[in-house]
């Protein structure tokens, strides 16, 4: 149970911060202002409105403080496979719950 619940805060965690990086009023400065000064067409622009894609790099330090800092035993046991499966697992449930937001 408690593994559960560790994976599922840290989806939170990982939800919440993708969302306040890619699109909550309170950065949308900082994007803006980001944006302006990256070349048109640019790869790390469109990354900053894409929660998809977004999700991706926050998950994947989520997930390795989660391997480094939890209790609960891995089904591997080797960093090298958990971090990469639980990160793209994060991901994807992020961009699954993006999906459940309604169109602003």
């Amino acid at each position: 149970m408690a593994a559960m619940i560790e994976i599922v805060v840290v989806l939170f965690v990982v939800a919440r911060l993708t969302r306040l990086v890619a699109a909550d009023e309170i950065t949308r400065r900082v994007r803006e202002a980001a944006v302006r000064r990256l070349p048109d067409g640019s790869s790390f622009a469109y990354l900053l409105f894409c929660r998809w894609c977004l999700s991706v790099w926050v998950a994947f330090p989520a997930a390795a403080a989660w391997w480094a800092l939890s209790a609960v035993p891995r089904w591997s046991g080797h960093w090298w496979v958990d971090v990469p499966a639980v990160a793209l697992a994060l991901s994807h449930a992020t961009g699954l719950l993006v999906r459940a937001e309604p169109e602003e």
